[in-house]
């Protein structure tokens, strides 16, 4: 999700009647070449192992796992249902732990009581479109690089992609007031660096774009491959264990 909401921080942003589809390049620190797809009615992420598709008029989001040679599905609805139920599970469970013990494992999970700071940097060009830095930071355990450009006009309404960024998480509160932090900068995010430190696990992304290409999109970019399984999703399986 800190992926998702970084690369498209549009709350600002107006939809224009005339916008085009875009096609991003975007480069990754492991070597990969990622693309996504932008049009009006839907977007697909890719990083090189897995894909992710929404799909603004069913709410309905596919993963696919290129490795397993899976896909799931699942609509927003029932990511809510499966975080609500999640969350009372954790509750419940959190509720017999001493203090102490519960201090020490929000720290480790980033701290929902953690600050977040947003700090505005340089102003940069990237594949070709001046981009605004910004850096955003949740106490030291997480940190978000981003370069947004405003130059680019999205070919959906930015309030459709702002559904999936208002999920609440109460045991992750620190990360809610994150999400919504990065959800008030403008633009199409050309570059981002996500740093998180985490319940003893740490990961350090970095991706940017290489090119950017406006015009139509055929619907097979956004067919799922073929011979690809279809399977449940695992928070739906991990909903139902939180019931």
């Amino acid at each position: 999700m800190i992926r998702s909401v970084a690369v498209l921080a549009l709350s600002a942003l107006a939809l224009s009647a005339s916008a085009e589809d875009l096609t991003i390049t975007f480069k990754s620190s492991d070597g990969s070449t990622n693309t996504h797809y932008f049009t009006k009615d839907r977007i697909r992420m890719n990083n090189g192992r897995t894909d992710t598709m929404l799909e603004f008029t069913t709410g309905k989001i596919v993963n696919i796992d290129n490795q397993k040679k899976e896909y799931s599905e699942i609509t927003i609805a029932e990511i809510d249902e499966a975080m609500k139920a999640m969350s009372a599970q954790m509750e419940q469970a959190m509720a017999n732990v001493p203090p102490q013990m519960r201090e020490k494992m929000a720290g480790m999970m980033g701290g929902a009581a953690a600050e977040v700071t947003v700090t505005k940097g340089a102003t940069r060009t990237i594949a070709g479109y001046s981009c605004q830095e910004w850096n955003i930071a949740m106490g030291k355990n997480v940190t978000q690089e981003t370069c947004n450009s405003t130059a680019l006009t999205p070919p959906f309404d930015p309030a459709n992609f702002q559904k999936l960024s208002r999920i609440s998480v109460p045991m992750m509160q620190g990360m809610d007031k994150m999400f919504k932090k990065m959800a008030e900068i403008q633009g199409i995010s050309l570059m981002h660096h996500t740093a998180i430190n985490m319940m003893g696990r740490k990961t350090d992304t970095t991706s940017e774009a290489t090119e950017i290409k406006k015009g139509p999109i055929g619907a097979d970019a956004f067919a799922i491959p073929a011979g690809y399984k279809l399977v449940e999703s695992p928070m739906k399986k991990m909903g139902r264990s939180g019931r």
